[in-house]
């Protein structure tokens, strides 16, 4: 009897458990269907694509997305490419409703045979719903979607369109999708690559056209002599035998072609890091539809002058770290001989504005589309130490001449010893604030941590801009938390803007195709330091160019008032340098894409500054110069680097022949004879 009443209570519980599963699954199916993005009643909307422009601030047309290009029916294609088209993407286009569970499973054994993914399980009807409605996220649920609405578009075509449903939509596909070099549609792509109508395509211009959808950067036949667009034409032409679209013989002969390119390349995409950071904003605001067939005039904050700079500054700064550590030409070498390659980013923007003037988001975007400039999280290494010495100086804990006793000590952090050390072991012993910044004295930028605390630098990188995570250990001293090129201008942006954080930005407004504003950016400027610690800042980086490690940008021949600071990791894998003038703030980062240990040094001094460099002189090249300003309750005044002591007194001038230009807050003082007798006295009974 007990057995009896066990069993039935679990069958009751299995049942109860079930039910609810199945509740909750409902529930989540609902959500999924109320959340897809809805498809147009219309399906002329597909594929009446509009355009969207992107203008650069100084007037340059940049890119334009879906651009309006000539529609082609099926029977002006050549047949070679649209069974190229089947046989490659989508062998059972013609029998399944919108999602093929035989693709699906054929991908996954291939992708389980290569042990990494060379198949996609993706129809035709899937890709048309991916690229007009979706984002690119590499997720399941992502997926999900994309073969809920492929089959809801499969059932709409077939209601209106009946046995031509599949047709038109495969006139879709062709005709939306984007082949690279900012040729949209198989009639645009056929003329901009080959100099001919899409009708007269042989097979091994067929098979080439198919093929570059799949990664229209990378494929581009244009570039490396088209040898990847080549082994991809390969398989579209393997593929194209195996389900008996062609015979052996045309095959071996479609092999052995050579397809002839046209002569005059179209202009291609000049701004590509640029543009993708665009096609983001846009499709945060109002969804992927917006790109697929809107109608945008973009107007960006981008100086299309700065940029051309911007990009060749980083192209030659490049070449010369390569030549320096031993990397041959980088033109020379092959696809993934690059991906070794130094990398770096470079990022532009107005301190009062928070425009992105230039941006550099990487070497060669056709290697990786990652963004460096605004998506890399790496150590700044002393590039932080503004943020800490920052922190101090508005606490009111330590003025420019504060004395450190700059040597080897030893801390104790979550129960093990911890002693930072100097760059190459070199301590200053008794030294100011502000030469121990210009030298970048870590054990010095520590003890300035232990006065206030890490919990201060990290409230401070937040006011100056920073938004990636910041942990409050010791090591926040030594730039030990990541962050990026972007928001590293930011920082010393605001410092340069005097205390007034503005939020960078890169669209200034967006119009609808009848010139209607849609979108209008307004600056909004927050005060987050006192205008007074800012400039004392700005002296002490000034100070860094002139005497410290940013001595290169005066060598470099760039002599306009500037102020900056270089940044370097232990493992010598990123090297930085940000700096700014009144008008225009730069952050510079150079290194390697994995952070391993390597034989090669680089450094923020050697590798980023002359880029910096290069990029500034040629970027202010004809704009008037001016200086920054000094506030009025801020006094400036040469000390000894040492002490503190005012070099214009004449025990000074005698006992201490260095001077470093200082500013100090009203009420602060420099240091006396006697003060620094007094610091020495207790530093040897501390060390006593």
């Amino acid at each position: 009897m007990r057995g009896i009443l066990l069993r039935n209570y679990w069958t009751r519980t299995g049942m109860f458990l079930a039910a609810d599963a199945l509740l909750v699954a409902g529930l989540g199916f609902a959500w999924l269907l109320t959340t897809l993005p809805r498809i147009p009643p219309d399906p002329e909307a597909l594929s009446s694509q509009a355009g969207v422009n992107i203008f650069a601030d100084t007037g340059e047309l940049l890119f334009t997305f879906n651009r309006r290009v000539r529609q082609v029916r099926l029977d002006q294609v050549s047949p070679w490419f649209v069974n190229a088209v089947i046989a490659t993407e989508d062998e059972s286009f013609y029998h399944h409703r919108g999602v093929s569970l035989k693709g699906i499973a054929g991908a996954f054994a291939a992708n389980l045979r290569h042990f990494r993914k060379v198949r996609g399980g993706s129809t035709i009807t899937q890709q048309i719903v991916k690229n007009v409605f979706l984002t690119r996220e590499k997720t399941y649920l992502r997926k999900v979607r994309e073969a809920l609405l492929a089959v809801q578009l499969e059932a709409m075509f077939s209601r209106l369109y009946g046995e031509s449903a599949k047709d038109r939509l495969l006139e879709i596909y062709i005709n939306g999708s984007f082949f690279g070099t900012n040729a949209y549609g198989v009639e645009d792509a056929s003329r901009t690559f080959f100099g001919k109508a899409a009708a007269d395509l042989n097979l091994a211009e067929a098979a080439m056209l198919a093929g570059l959808p799949n990664s229209p950067g990378a494929l581009n036949p244009f570039r490396d002599g088209g040898r990847q667009a080549a082994a991809r034409t390969a398989h579209v032409l393997r593929r194209m035998r195996a389900a008996g679209y062609i015979e052996t013989d045309a095959l071996n002969d479609a092999l052995a072609a050579s397809p002839a390119l046209a002569s005059r390349l179209r202009d291609r995409n000049r701004t590509p890091y640029f543009v993708e950071i665009i096609k983001d904003e846009v499709v945060r605001q109002w969804g992927r539809s917006a790109l697929s067939f809107g109608a945008l005039n973009i107007y960006t904050t981008l100086d299309f002058h700065m940029q051309k700079v911007a990009e060749k500054s980083v192209v030659k700064g490049l070449a010369d770290v390569d030549e320096r550590i031993g990397f041959g030409a980088y033109e020379s070498a092959d696809k993934e001989a690059r991906r070794e390659y130094l990398q770096a980013a470079l990022v532009s923007l107005e301190p009062a504005t928070g425009y992105v003037r230039a941006m550099v988001g990487g070497r060669d975007i056709f290697i990786s589309y990652f963004n460096r400039a605004t998506a890399a999280r790496r150590q700044p290494g002393s590039g932080f130490k503004p943020v800490v010495y920052l922190a101090a100086l508005a606490s009111g804990e330590i003025s420019s001449v504060t004395l450190f006793d700059d040597e080897p000590r030893t801390y104790t952090v979550n129960g093990n010893p911890w002693m930072p050390r100097n760059f190459r072991d070199r301590y200053l012993g008794m030294t100011t604030a502000a030469w121990a910044f210009v030298n970048s004295a870590n054990s010095a930028s520590v003890q300035v941590l232990d006065l206030i605390g890490p919990e201060r630098v990290v409230e401070m990188g937040r006011r100056l801009g920073v938004r990636s995570p910041l942990d409050p250990y010791p090591s926040i001293a030594l730039g030990a938390n990541e962050v990026s090129p972007l928001e590293m201008a930011s920082v010393y942006g605001t410092i340069a803007n005097y205390g007034v954080r503005v939020e960078p930005t890169f669209v200034r407004r967006i119009e609808d195709s009848g010139g209607r504003v849609v979108y209008e950016h307004r600056i909004q400027p927050v005060p987050e330091i006192d205008a007074a610690d800012a400039y004392v800042m700005i002296r002490l980086l000034q100070n860094v160019i002139l005497r410290g490690t940013g001595r290169g940008v005066r060598s470099g021949g760039f002599v306009r008032p500037a102020a900056g600071k270089t940044g370097t990791t232990n493992d010598h894998t990123d090297a930085w340098f940000t700096g700014f003038t009144p008008d225009l703030a730069t952050c510079v980062w150079v290194g390697f894409d994995r952070k391993t240990r390597r034989k090669t040094r680089i450094t923020g001094g050697r590798d980023a500054v002359p880029i910096w460099t290069a990029f500034m002189a040629r970027a202010t090249a004809g704009r008037a110069s001016r200086d920054f300003w000094k506030p009025d309750d801020v006094y400036e005044v040469s000390v000894d680097v040492t002490t503190g002591v005012p070099a214009d007194s004449s025990a000074a001038s005698e006992s201490y022949p260095h001077p470093i230009r200082v500013a100090l807050k009203s009420g602060e003082s420099t240091n006396s004879q006697r003060a620094v007798a007094e610091f020495r006295a207790a530093a040897a009974d501390s060390a006593n």
